[in-house]
């Protein structure tokens, strides 16, 4: 390919050369053809004139004497002959007359007597050199003849040709160099050109070539250097243009997709490529690979028709990867032909399931506050109506129900104002320095009652852990809730550990239990207000199915963390608690 390329580049070079070659020999050609008739005629128009002189001194005495006596005057290498009227040479400067052949078939005989006066170049048959002759008649019909070889003119010719070759090859050459040269700027600047050109076409805005000169290259290159400086420019501010563009909607939520009238995705923010693929590139695909097609197509249908109203939007909602998303269509452009149409993505699973949670918080509540209501009113209604015909026992046993059933009711209300506080950042947190060892007796002291009804045991291990900085309620409560949900749902002659581990900046607390585990369907929702693995004997406990939303809460008051592992042979609470007090949420606290 070098090779080809090196070859085409000498072709104009090698045709350049050439034709100055051509006309350089043309030209040396005809001069020195002109060059030679020119001291031809010269030499001629000499001898011509020496003929006639002699002509007339041989008219005026026909003495070979006065033939001689001409010659004399002459050049040394002039030939004369006399030729008489019958062709026969009477006198010849240079060769015996008797030797010599009958001259009147030499063509300057034959046109002298023609005309009066001959002139032929050729060869001479008598001394066979190349001479040019001149013939004059005489009077009397003979013929005077006189002959120079141009041998002398022809080397003034060729010395002074080969003088004019030299400098006409010389001129030539440096013709030639000078057109090569420019031929080689010109190429140098074409080259550069190109290059220029072939930037651009990549959007290479920022290549600049060097040209000087005035020439039409040099002018259209540093045109072409300003058209690039004005397209880098307008580049650069529609690359800022962009940037702002494409971080305002990298910052959205909401997916947003700008889709062509070929179903081919054109642009797609980070949000859309989210939602529709998982976070894959998406851009230049058709929007069907990665979206259910059924859902999104009616709204872009409708965008796209021609009788929509450019102003107004479609709208679907449908299901994709477990998320609950509202798709709006919005036409931009001039309708089917070549309009975009945008489609807006808006992800609705949190507001659905807020929702969803809403409803079931109300269903929930009514149920926890309609069943020992209905229990109190039924068992008052009964005290109210059968009066003194009940005997003291049965009066006394309807009583402690209402009792039973109230303080299930006055525990419910406190565990939804506690939460409720905790959730709006309503409650004010005390941190002092807690004794650890006495707190945790205190819980189990609270619980060991409910423990025993249970037949569970309760253990402590590693209490001496050290200071610790917290709010004592707070704790008190956390730990009391775990300790309780642990003791409520626990097997009969169970077990309930509590252990205390001291790690580098923090304090692990666990609370483990030998209860039936919590299934794994349910792991997602155990801190949900009022969610229960089993309803029935959570009533029966007496849970009140807030205990593990209250514990979530506090451990994000108290800047603590926490989680857990189940199975089928118990379950598994841990707490990560702080050391310092400057851990504790301080947004979360009162004003005093």
């Amino acid at each position: 390919m070098l090779g080809r390329r090196f070859l085409a580049g000498l072709i104009a070079p090698i045709g350049i050369v050439a034709g100055l070659t051509a006309v350089c020999w043309l030209s040396l050609s005809y001069q020195h053809r002109q060059l030679v008739a020119s001291v031809e005629k010269s030499l001629t128009a000499h001898i011509t004139a020496e003929a006639e002189l002699i002509a007339a001194l041989a008219a005026a005495n026909p003495e070979p004497d006065l033939v001689n006596w001409g010659r004399a005057r002459f050049a040394n290498d002039r030939r004369i002959t006399l030729i008489a009227a019958d062709g026969t040479v009477l006198f010849d400067s240079e060769a015996r007359p008797r030797a010599m052949d009958n001259h009147n078939s030499r063509p300057e005989v034959l046109e002298a007597r023609r005309s009066g006066t001959g002139v032929s170049r050729r060869a001479s048959d008598t001394v066979g050199r190349q001479s040019i002759y001149v013939a004059k008649a005489l009077g009397d019909g003979r013929v005077v003849r006189i002959s120079a070889p141009f041998a002398i003119e022809a080397a003034f010719v060729s010395d002074a040709f080969a003088r004019i070759a030299i400098a006409s090859i010389v001129v030539a050459a440096s013709a030639a160099l000078a057109v090569l040269l420019l031929m080689l700027r010109d190429r140098t600047r074409l080259l550069d050109l190109r290059a220029i050109s072939q930037a651009y076409a990549r959007g290479d805005f920022a290549y600049r070539a060097n040209f000087s000169g005035n020439g039409a290259y040099s002018r259209l290159g540093r045109e072409l250097n300003s058209l690039g400086e004005r397209l880098q420019a307008t580049l650069g501010e529609v690359a800022y243009q962009r940037s702002l563009l494409d971080n305002a909607l990298s910052a959205l939520a909401e997916g947003v997709a700008c889709i062509d009238r070929l179903d081919r995705v054109v642009y797609a923010n980070p949000a859309y490529r989210q939602f529709a693929a998982g976070g894959a590139e998406v851009q230049g695909q058709l929007f069907y690979e990665h979206m259910p097609a059924a859902s999104v197509a009616r709204p872009l249908e409708d965008a796209r028709d021609d009788a929509w109203d450019p102003g107004a939007v479609g709208s679907a909602e449908f299901e994709h990867r477990r998320r609950h998303l509202r798709a709006i269509t919005i036409r931009i452009g001039n309708g089917i032909g070549n309009g975009i149409v945008v489609l807006v993505l808006t992800d609705i699973t949190e507001s659905r399931r807020a929702e969803q949670a809403r409803r079931d918080f109300v269903s929930a509540i009514s149920h926890e506050l309609k069943t020992p209501l209905t229990s109190i009113l039924g068992f008052t209604d009964t005290l109210l109506e059968a009066g003194s015909e009940l005997d003291t026992a049965t009066a006394r046993g309807f009583c402690e129900r209402i009792a039973r059933h109230a303080q299930r009711l006055s525990v419910l209300v406190n565990d939804m104002l506690t939460l409720s506080r905790l959730e709006q950042g309503a409650w004010e947190v005390r941190p002092e320095t807690i004794d650890l060892p006495e707190l945790i007796r205190t819980i189990l002291d609270d619980y060991e009652p409910l423990a025993a009804t249970m037949g569970v045991r309760l253990f402590c291990e590693g209490s001496d852990q050290g200071p610790l900085v917290s709010d004592p309620e707070l704790l008190r409560q956390l730990l009391g809730n775990l300790v309780s949900n642990a003791v409520r749902y626990n097997r009969l002659n169970g077990s309930v550990r509590l252990k205390l581990e001291r790690r580098s900046d923090h304090l692990l607390v666990s609370v483990e239990d030998t209860g039936m585990g919590i299934p794994a369907e349910h792991h997602d929702r155990i801190f949900e207000r009022f969610h229960r693995v089993d309803a029935h004997r959570s009533r029966q406990t007496g849970g009140t199915g807030l205990g593990l939303a209250i514990v979530k809460q506090l451990t994000q008051v108290l800047g603590a963390s926490i989680r857990f592992d189940s199975s089928v042979a118990g379950s598994r609470f841990e707490v990560t608690l702080p050391f310092a007090s400057t851990t504790v949420d301080a947004s979360r606290r009162l004003p005093p």
